[in-house]
């Protein structure tokens, strides 16, 4: 990303951690916005776009992760990723019900 980035930290607060289903969720988040999205752990770095990627950062409960955002509507990207990580990917509410 060459563009002036917008960063935000979030950390992961479900027990599973960046799985399958987190990562889609992220997948389907991102696509709704024109702005590219980066997930940085520990130096590595995973497109947002990209499933895979995601889920092999191996992100684990109470790992702290840079949310990197360019280009156009990034500033709202981060804002709805960092409250999708603030909400658990929503498995409370699952776990309950």
């Amino acid at each position: 990303m060459d563009e002036p980035k917008v960063t935000r930290t979030v950390t992961v607060v479900n027990r599973s951690g960046m799985h399958l289903r987190a990562a889609l969720l992220v997948f389907n988040l991102v696509r709704a916005f024109s702005a590219k999205v980066e997930i940085v752990m520990d130096r590595r770095r995973a497109r947002a776009d990209d499933i895979l990627q995601m889920t092999t950062l191996g992100a684990t409960q109470g790992q702290e992760l840079t949310l990197e955002g360019g280009g156009p509507g990034a500033e709202a990207a981060l804002d709805a990723l960092a409250q999708l990580f603030a909400e658990g990917f929503h498995e409370e509410e699952e776990d309950q019900g």
